[in-house]
């Protein structure tokens, strides 16, 4: 593996990390929210801030042998491959727009999927893609067909169904009526199979790998990482890569990176 995704995908696992500790911390909010009754009594929790964790700064002592010196290598072409997600994410959405609009049993008008919707579709869809294409690059491993789209049909899904006016199309007016819960199911059934024929349709061979964009970039150091490895070489022949990683400006960066003999 390339030093260079190994030190990548640390600072990717960081802000996945932040990520995590930002989505619990927004989870308490409601358990802290003010004026609010908890068993009829005033919550005593509100008195309190939301807890949240930052992590601002992280030491790593990185271990490994060197195995080769990559003369060809490349980077990725962030902007060019964020570019090709952008326009595989307009063509998914705008095919499911339209089979959503044909829709005999859904009567889902176009005010109920006002440009916002879309916007919004569009743009969560196209940075799943652009995460899923990163990942591929840094650990050099296809991600499977079947994978990308359940990834890609849950997001579309989820957005979906968060919106206003598909939530009151998807509204009981009586729980109790089996007509009526049964035509709901097959409503939310039906909103997610054209999620699911519109990102098939659009991800099918391989399509990921082509999204994929990457520029001549410096020499790659292949290295073993692999502790199993390590164990049984020489320690001398160990490399150390000391490294500082820093949280700044909402975003991970190696401030310092020093390589040393073990």
């Amino acid at each position: 593996m390339q030093l260079s995704k190994v030190v990548g995908a640390i600072l990717n696992d960081l802000s996945e990390a932040q990520d995590l500790a930002n989505e619990y911390s927004s989870q308490l909010s409601y358990k802290y929210k003010k004026n609010q009754l908890v068993d009829n009594h005033e919550n005593v929790l509100s008195n309190f801030q939301v807890p949240s964790a930052v992590l601002s700064e992280i030491n790593l002592d990185l271990k490994f042998i060197i195995k080769d010196i990559n003369l060809d290598g490349f980077t990725l072409d962030v902007e060019q491959t964020q570019k090709n997600c952008d326009i595989k994410a307009v063509k998914i959405i705008k095919h499911l727009i339209k089979e959503i609009h044909q829709s005999q049993e859904l009567k889902i008008t176009q005010n109920m999927i006002p440009r916002e919707l879309i916007i919004r579709l569009k743009t969560s869809l196209a940075q799943d893609l652009f995460a899923l294409c990163h990942k591929v690059f840094l650990t050099g491993n296809d991600v499977a067909e079947s994978e990308v789209q359940k990834i890609l049909t849950d997001r579309l899904d989820d957005e979906l169904l968060k919106w206003n006016s598909i939530q009151t199309l998807l509204e009981k007016s009586d729980v109790n009526d089996p007509d009526e819960v049964k035509r709901v199911g097959e409503r939310r059934k039906k909103i997610r199979e054209y999620c699911q024929s519109s990102v098939r349709k659009e991800t099918q061979n391989n399509d990921l790998q082509t999204m994929i964009q990457k520029i001549q970039g410096s020499p790659k150091t292949d290295v073993i990482v692999s502790p199993i490895a390590l164990s049984k070489v020489a320690p001398e022949t160990i490399q150390s890569l000391r490294i500082t990683a820093k949280y700044n400006d909402h975003r991970w960066t190696i401030s310092t990176a020093e390589s040393t003999l073990s």
